[in-house]
């Protein structure tokens, strides 16, 4: 299979790695064409009517060219010790960035963040997030295409962390997922030489952590819990910004052209120089605008609320072939292909229909 070239309205030719053209042809990444970007706004906002689909792509394009830019500074960069990105690195990057998005459910935030907590049970500690079940899907994804021939087990992973972090407990205990059984087999017999035993292979937990220790910065590309600066804002942004017709300044591929890899003490981080200032600060104030003209619109959260209670309602009759679980347990822990593919698709356009025809009476 060969690369593919598409046409983004945003950023223009965007060439498609092999391995990114099997994902997207998987029924997991195709559901992502009925999955709203911008939920109930749509209906305050015409035009925004894009989808997940199209964003996931956009920010696997920005993932690879800011690694890209990243590995040419790096090269050029005359000091010991210092890090280099790989090109499996760049399609990891690119891999991660598009799937980062695989498990929103419909109408995307709404579902998980107006929807879930109606279910959440009192004991339940941790909110569930739809990056929980785009981990669950990307397992899904690579148990049924082939990657083996650009991808290594530790690259999986990589790509998995790159996406959602593991819990800081199983980073530093990876021996509690361990089997008991398996650990009493790995002791060594009494009567065994130290030079009999068998050197100790590291585990796929501990070269992926090993790899945040020594390029923590590559942790802040898709997702950065730093500062919030990372290709997902970026692109979606931008895309935001063009489909609600709103005006802004940010030129993210300015940013992408200045970044560098600095040692902050003992971590090497992404960062800016002081010319990128402004630049910056126009990203922040594009954030701000979008939430106070388009996503804290009162009519779009009026909306969002009337859509929650068609779901609410519909949670309560609805049931799915072949288990007939109900959805919630469908959804959160089988994750099944039937599960994403009807609320995706059908639950969108049908159940909430008779509750969105009356808006114009309301409003």
């Amino acid at each position: 299979m060969e690369a593919k070239i598409i046409n983004d309205p945003i950023w223009g030719p965007i060439e498609l790695h092999p391995l990114c053209i099997r994902i997207i042809d998987t029924p997991q990444f195709q559901r992502l064409r009925y999955i709203k970007q911008l939920g109930g706004i749509s209906l305050v906002y015409p035009g925004a009517c894009h989808c997940r689909f199209e964003h996931s792509i956009g920010t696997s394009y920005l993932a690879r060219s800011l690694g890209l830019e990243l590995q040419k500074n790096l090269a050029m960069l005359d000091e010991p010790n210092k890090p280099d990105i790989t090109d499996k690195e760049i399609l990891c990057l690119e891999v991660a960035g598009l799937c980062h998005d695989l498990g929103h459910g419909p109408f995307s935030h709404l579902f998980d963040q107006l929807f879930i907590p109606k279910f959440k049970k009192p004991g339940d500690q941790k909110a569930w997030e739809h990056e929980d079940a785009t981990l669950n899907m990307l397992n899904s994804i690579f148990k049924n295409i082939t990657w083996n021939d650009y991808l290594e087990d530790e690259d999986i992973e990589f790509i998995k962390n790159l996406i959602k972090k593991p819990d800081e407990k199983e980073q530093k205990n990876p021996s509690l997922n361990e089997n008991p059984d398996e650990k009493e087999q790995k002791k060594p017999s009494l009567n065994e030489k130290p030079d009999e035993k068998e050197q100790k292979k590291p585990s796929l937990n501990e070269k992926t952590d090993e790899k945040e220790q020594k390029k923590h910065f590559l942790y802040e590309i898709i997702a950065n819990g730093l500062n919030k600066i990372d290709v997902d804002k970026w692109d979606y942004f931008s895309r935001d910004c063009h489909m609600l017709g709103l005006h802004h300044n940010f030129q993210c591929k300015r940013s992408i052209k200045l970044a560098r890899v600095v040692k902050h003490g003992k971590e090497w981080h992404i960062s800016y120089p002081k010319s990128e200032y402004y630049n910056l600060f126009d990203m922040f104030y594009t954030r701000y605008t979008l939430y106070r003209q388009a996503y804290h619109h009162p009519v779009a959260k009026a909306v969002e609320m009337m859509i929650t209670d068609a779901f609410v309602k519909a949670n309560k009759c609805l049931l799915f072939p072949p288990n007939k679980q109900r959805y919630q347990t469908c959804y959160l822990k089988h994750l099944s292909k039937n599960t994403y593919d009807f609320f995706g698709r059908k639950l969108e356009v049908e159940i909430c229909w008779d509750c969105i025809k009356n808006l114009a009476r309301v409003f």
